[in-house]
């Protein structure tokens, strides 16, 4: 195998394990869909990390080895060229998930976020998941983990994922009234601390649109009725954003939901906040007027919406702000 395609190779792997969890997970029914994703999406986490490591070291195999620090010569001095762990076949070993994230240095969100896919990966192995709870809030890990996978494939590989479809199904089965007859002191021993660990990680980092990747993200559904099949909100993945689902917005309850800011109360503070070298110059203004094109970061309104020719303004999706990291250095 040539030196460049070994990372890709490793890509190409990681996908292919990806795609397998969302097609389990996303089975009408099948009793073991979150042990079996957790297990699938960590080892495609896995592969895409080394596959990263791999890409960063000239894809030189010896990146991703053990090292063995007990192996030595006779009189106990080590080797000048490191010795590597072997498997009981003679294969060497290479190194797991974990010390991957260590040597990656992933962002501390994404860390957290794939600590808690291992932590429920860990705990499939000795219970079998019967909580409502639990599935609910799996999901929300589940497609947090998705989503930054999905834009660190593209961002580190440039990968086109457009092709497949990157969601989990489940999505509309969980309302809030629903999950109310559900109490986390009425689960078992195990349900319990999982869930509590679970919810300590999220009090610490709290679900953030603004924020790159998440720990979990908090997934709402509605039922609304309609009398025409153009008023329905059509999804469709969206290549050059992914971090997010692109979507035509209908209505104006969607559109307050994908536009929530306006320029004075919530865009322009923002800025002020986050940004050391902010200047409301020239340059600024280009900027800004390059991103208000992009109808998945901003678009107008009318301020009545049910007069479509009246006065407009323009409200901007917190996505924006990712845009605007790329030219301003963060606080």
């Amino acid at each position: 195998m040539s030196r460049k395609a070994r990372c890709q190779h490793l890509l190409e792997k990681s996908v292919h394990a990806a795609l397998s969890a969302i097609e389990i997970y996303n089975k009408p029914d099948f009793k073991y869909r979150e042990e079996s994703f957790s297990i699938l999406m960590v080892n495609a986490w896995e592969l895409l990390l080394k596959a990263r490591i791999l890409q960063r070291n000239k894809n030189k195999l010896e990146s991703i080895y053990i090292i063995d620090p007990n192996k030595t010569r006779k009189d106990g001095t080590p080797y000048k060229k490191p010795k590597f762990k072997t498997s009981r076949s003679g294969n060497y070993l290479t190194i797991d998930v974990t010390n991957a994230m260590k040597e990656l240095k992933l962002p501390e969100r994404l860390k957290e976020n794939l600590g808690l896919l291992i932590e429920i990966r860990d705990n499939a192995i000795h219970f079998m998941n019967d909580s409502k709870l639990f599935e609910k809030k799996f999901l929300e890990i589940g497609t947090s983990s998705l989503k930054s996978y999905v834009n660190m494939v593209n961002k580190w590989f440039d990968y086109d994922l457009s092709q497949y479809n990157f969601y989990l199904m489940p999505i509309s089965f969980f309302h809030n009234h629903e999950m109310q007859s559900f109490s986390i002191n009425k689960e078992d021993k195990q349900h319990q601390n999982l869930l509590k660990f679970i919810a300590t990680k999220e009090k610490s980092f709290p679900s953030d649109e603004t924020q790159e990747h998440n720990i979990s993200l908090i997934l709402e559904t509605k039922w609304v009725k309609s009398k025409s099949v153009d008023t329905l909100t059509s999804f469709k993945y969206d290549p050059n954003d992914p971090n997010a689902i692109s979507y035509k917005v209908d209505s104006e309850e969607e559109f307050r939901n994908k536009y929530p800011w306006n320029w004075t109360d919530h865009l322009m503070p923002q800025l002020r906040k986050r940004y050391t070298n902010l200047k409301f110059d020239q340059k600024f203004n280009r900027l800004k007027s390059k991103l208000t094109k992009d109808e998945k970061l901003s678009k107008e309104r009318p301020l009545d919406w049910n007069k479509p020719s009246g006065t407009k303004k323009r409200f901007y999706s917190p996505n924006i702000l990712k845009e605007f990291d790329k030219h301003y250095d963060k606080k």
